[in-house]
Order: structure tokens, then C-alpha cells, then sequence
């Protein structure tokens, strides 16, 4: 508080923190907020991303718009796919490998706990690898 009658001043309009080009689409990162971090992922229709994982970071999806088919890979190595659509939420908790397929031009909201780039551990590339279940 400026002083005893709240804030003087009105807050800035921000701009995105960053804003990163992939070969499926782009992120944008929103903002960050106390080891929470909001982005924006834009994806091209039958296009993927890496299969990855996170040993720091919660990732939380909300589709926007769109269809997403998410791989999973668990236990012994087994590929499970989840499709969501849009008004989905899903939770991928740290550790869990992942991969984002893209079914049509999608949106998803992904919010995240503790985010850095040396979190993401790749497995497959998502420019070669072909996803089986």
C-alpha cells in the first residue's frame, strides 16, 4: 500500500515474459507468479510435441479450444493416449511422461508449478518419433 487510503497508482498493462516458436505451434508465457506459471500453447492441427517429463514441475491443462490426444507413457514403458477436448482439465504431475498430439488447430491453458527449461527431460523427439500404443 502507497499509504493509508490503498494504492496511488494504477498497475501497467504487461506484455507476454516470452514468447517461443516450435515446429507444432507456440508458447507463450504469460506470467509468473509465486512458483506458478501461466502459458499459452498454440498448436497446428496433426501436429506433436516431445514426449517429456518434469522431476519439479505439476502441469495442469485446460483446452481451450480444439482436441488433444495426450500420450502417457507409465509403469514398464506402456503408451496410453486421453483425449481432451475443449472445456477439459488434466492434471500431469511431475515425473509422468507426456507428449501433446495435436488433432486440429488446438488451444490449451497450462499452468505449472516451479517452471524451468532445465526441467524438461526429453525421452522421444516429437519430430521423429511415431506414438503407439
Amino acid at each position: 500500500m502507497d499509504n493509508e487510503y490503498g494504492h496511488t497508482d494504477i498497475p501497467p498493462i504487461l506484455k507476454p515474459l516470452d514468447i517461443r516458436e516450435k515446429y507444432w505451434g507456440k508458447i507463450t508465457s504469460v506470467c509468473t507468479l509465486e512458483n506458478c506459471t501461466l502459458k499459452v500453447i498454440d498448436m497446428k492441427a496433426n501436429t506433436q510435441s516431445s514426449l517429456e517429463f518434469h522431476t519439479q514441475k505439476d502441469e495442469t491443462y485446460y483446452i481451450l479450444s480444439g482436441k488433444v490426444k495426450l500420450g502417457i507413457r507409465y509403469g514398464r514403458g506402456q503408451n496410453k493416449s486421453v483425449l481432451l477436448e475443449k472445456g477439459d482439465v488434466y492434471h500431469v504431475p511431475k515425473g509422468v511422461m507426456h507428449m501433446r498430439m495435436s488433432l486440429e488447430d488446438s488451444v490449451i491453458i497450462e499452468i505449472a508449478s516451479n517452471d524451468t527449461d532445465a526441467d524438461s527431460h526429453i525421452v522421444e523427439d516429437g519430430k521423429n518419433y511415431e506414438w503407439t500404443e
